[in-house]
Order: structure tokens, then C-alpha cells, then sequence
């Protein structure tokens, strides 16, 4: 079973490191793979299963119904590139 807790964590470091508002799931789906967290096959499907089921921090579908693309919100902003690291 994958770590939710590393995984929400990292996607939402990466958003803050990069100054991104949002990634989309396949972008993050790869994030995830590189850090050897989640493997990404069928280009992000197993986090979009995770995203399904509602267990990733700031997930939105849009438009908000089957078939819609997945995307992920930054959900804090801070002036200091490792605040969620130190926040840890």
C-alpha cells in the first residue's frame, strides 16, 4: 500500500519548490515514479485511482464529472522555498 502521507507530501513540496499553483496528474504522476514512491504506468493511473477515491491534498477534476482531467492545488503558499520541509 503507498504511503499517502509521503505522497501528499512530496507532490505538495514539489508545487512549492517549482512556485506552481498546480500540476496536473500525469505531470505529478511522474514526480511521484522519479521519487519512488508511486510507479507510474498507463500514464498516472495509479494515482488517479488515489485520486478517485479522494486521498490526495488538493485534488480537483475539472469539469467535475467522469472523464474530466485530474489536477492538484498547491495549498499553501509561503515566501521561503523550504517552509514545508521545516514545517515538518
Amino acid at each position: 500500500m503507498p504511503d499517502l502521507y509521503k505522497i501528499n507530501l512530496h507532490i505538495q513540496e514539489r508545487l512549492e519548490k517549482n512556485t506552481q499553483d498546480e500540476v496536473g496528474a500525469v505531470e505529478a504522476a511522474q514526480w511521484l515514479d522519479q521519487a519512488g514512491l508511486l510507479p507510474d504506468r498507463k500514464r498516472g493511473l495509479p494515482l488517479r485511482n488515489l485520486l478517485r477515491k479522494g486521498r490526495i491534498a488538493g485534488q480537483e477534476q475539472r469539469p467535475n464529472h467522469k472523464g474530466g482531467r485530474w489536477f492538484i492545488r498547491r495549498l499553501a503558499t509561503s515566501m521561503h522555498p523550504d517552509a514545508i520541509v521545516r514545517a515538518r
